[in-house]
């Protein structure tokens, strides 16, 4: 099945005037300067704020007010506003009160398996039965499938199938559902075919002449609004579940919401912000177990609630969703499923060890893919004597489970479009990744198109993003054709990959003033991304290589402010080792950054994180 989505947006990023420089590694893109008559309006604040709040459309007081206080009773809408919502509402209740088992279909993915948990957890509640089938990412696939269908047609006792996060695109699959007498409800967030599938009510943002105003939730965000529209209706009063217990499940959305990278605007921002209000207090057993497991050893001094710091947007991002997409890409997103719904101590813990067991796997599995990736693009670059413009290469013993991740880090290192591949269920399976004006769902589009329309057995996603199956026996004609329609989609000269400036700063404006007012930009992701600073002429006052592989860079930086007094900023470059070429000390230097408070043995203080860094101009 295909999963079809549209490329995640900022806020303002189409109508932001850019002026490019040379950095050292990438081309920084500075966003263009705010008027006066802007900075007039708004005398109090600090102009780097002012910058911020331009680059995200905030140009009036209420608009600022409404983006910083996002309040959860006057931004969330109503979930009957979905035209379907109703119509399935009835449904479940129907099976509930007929003692209709109701099967939850989900995704593999963090976004598929946070659904999962809400759905699941909330038809608990009113007292459903309920079974959850998730899908084996390497025997079965995305969507519907043939194994779990004739397992759902054997079982006599389902009536209902609520997909999550899939099913909008299983048109012949509903209908062989319907068929064999089970109605389907899909809730999902993917994009609708012009003829959808036949299901007893759909609810997704896209679908056409859809009223509900934010179209861009996650599926956990669209299921959220399922068990809202569930316990606000009148038979769920009858109940008397506790007023707000719904939003205790929003530490499922905020999870998937950063995970699925939907942009943190609108509804998902106000979901994200009190949803890590939730992932602080949880109640889950299982999350509060992984919290507390090595490595992340930054939980196991504190005591739950977790202070406003310990948990942010960046939490979810580095630490917690890895792990739950680890389960599916090495072994079953079931793991992950079940760590998230227990409510037995000791089987937390033993789901909790496995789920990171998994993920240090995924990572040794994607270190080795690497390695051997970037061995084979040398020999190809000693024996063609330039670098490449595509990269396409794969093993059969590679885990498709982590090549998307894989080409996602040639991708960033090389600065050209990848594929790569391995092979599961009988054929290969790959991910791929573009760049700027290499569109890979159209290009693979043109390639089996150029190869007979059958050359892949199936492919799929967005511009930035995609992925392919295909027979062994056909790698070599598509590995063709892609160089080919490559070299017909790329300039003569690939740009280097953009870095984007968002505001310039002065020394005397880094301060512990400006690092709090940035947290109130926080939850940060896809649509809010943390700003990115640039502070020009500063000179290296110390530099050395760090970390296991001396692959970081740690510098110190000095700089005069305005008055003449001199300034020292502590800097961290995380895979910055190779530009330690201009960091002689007493060099001048331009650095962007990210500002942020890094604590160290009891001890609090800025520090610059460094994105790039150039020879002063």
């Amino acid at each position: 099945m295909k999963k079809t989505t549209t490329a995640p947006q900022s806020i303002r990023e189409a109508t932001i005037v850019y002026h490019e420089e040379s950095g050292q590694g990438k081309r920084w893109k500075l966003a263009g300067k705010i008027s006066d008559d802007f900075i007039l309006q708004f005398p109090e604040q600090l102009s780097v704020i002012l910058q911020l709040f331009h680059n995200r459309g905030l140009t009036t007081q209420r608009e600022i007010d409404e983006f910083f206080d996002a309040e959860y009773s006057v931004d969330v809408h109503d979930p009957y506003l979905f035209q379907d919502m109703e119509k399935a509402v009835a449904r479940i209740w129907d099976a509930i009160e007929k003692k209709q088992k109701i099967l939850v279909y989900g995704d593999y993915d963090a976004d598929g398996i946070c659904s999962s948990v809400i759905l699941y957890t909330t038809l608990k509640k009113l007292g459903a039965e309920v079974d959850v089938y998730i899908p084996d990412r390497f025997n079965e696939g995305y969507g519907l499938q043939e194994k779990a269908l004739t397992e759902i047609i054997a079982d006599t006792r389902i009536g209902l199938v609520i997909t999550v996060d899939c099913g909008v695109t299983d048109v012949k699959e509903v209908a062989y559902l319907n068929e064999h007498g089970r109605d389907v409800i899909i809730v999902d967030h993917h994009l609708v075919p012009p003829i959808p599938p036949a299901a007893y009510a759909i609810i997704d943002p896209k679908c056409e002449r859809e009223p509900y105003p934010f179209k861009t939730l996650c599926a956990a965000g669209v299921t959220f609004k399922v068990a809202c529209a569930l316990v606000q209706s009148e038979k769920a009063k009858q109940l008397e579940i506790p007023e707000g217990w719904e939003k205790w499940l929003l530490d499922m959305v905020a999870i998937a919401s950063v995970a699925d990278m939907v942009p943190l605007v609108g509804e998902n921002r106000t979901f994200v912000k009190y949803g890590l209000i939730v992932i602080r207090k949880t109640q889950r057993i299982g999350l509060r177990t992984l919290l507390c497991l090595r490595p992340s050893r930054a939980f196991e001094h504190l005591t739950f609630p977790l202070p406003a710091d310990a948990v942010t947007a960046e939490t979810i991002a580095f630490m917690i969703a890895p792990r739950i997409n680890a389960t599916s890409r090495m072994d079953h997103a079931t793991v992950s499923f079940e760590l998230l719904i227990t409510e037995d101590e000791d089987k937390a813990q033993r789901f909790a060890e496995r789920v990171e067991e998994l993920n240090n796997g995924r990572r040794k599995t994607i270190d080795q893919i690497l390695k051997e990736a970037e061995a084979m693009i040398a020999e190809e670059i000693q024996a063609s004597g330039k670098q490449p413009r595509i990269i396409v290469l794969g093993k059969e013993e590679w885990a498709v489970g982590v090549v998307g991740l894989a080409a996602g880090r040639l991708t960033d290192k090389y600065g050209v479009p990848s594929f790569v591949y391995g092979r599961a269920n009988g054929n290969l399976k790959g991910s791929c990744r573009g760049i700027e004006g290499f569109n890979v769902v159209e290009v693979m589009r043109a390639c089996n198109e150029k190869g007979g329309g059958d050359l892949l057995l199936e492919f799929g996603g967005h511009a930035a993003a995609g992925g392919f199956a295909i027979n062994a026996e056909n790698i070599a004609q598509f590995s063709a054709l892609l160089r080919e329609e490559g070299e017909r989609v790329l300039p003569a000269k690939i740009p280097t990959p953009s870095l984007l400036v968002e505001a310039e700063v002065a020394p005397h404006e880094v301060t512990w003033e400006l690092c709090d007012l940035l947290a109130r930009f926080e939850p940060y992701g896809e649509g809010n991304r943390k700003p990115t600073l640039l502070l020009r002429n500063a000179t290296v006052a110390s530099a050395r290589l760090v970390g296991e592989k001396e692959s970081h860079l740690k510098m110190m930086l000095k700089a005069a402010s305005d008055d003449g007094a001199v300034k020292f900023f502590n800097c961290i470059g995380f895979g910055l080792s190779e530009r330690m070429q201009v960091c002689d000390v007493g060099a001048c230097v331009d650095v962007v950054f990210e500002l942020e408070a890094n604590e160290w043995n009891g001890t609090k203080e800025l520090q610059l994180k460094l994105k790039d860094i150039r020879k002063s101009l």
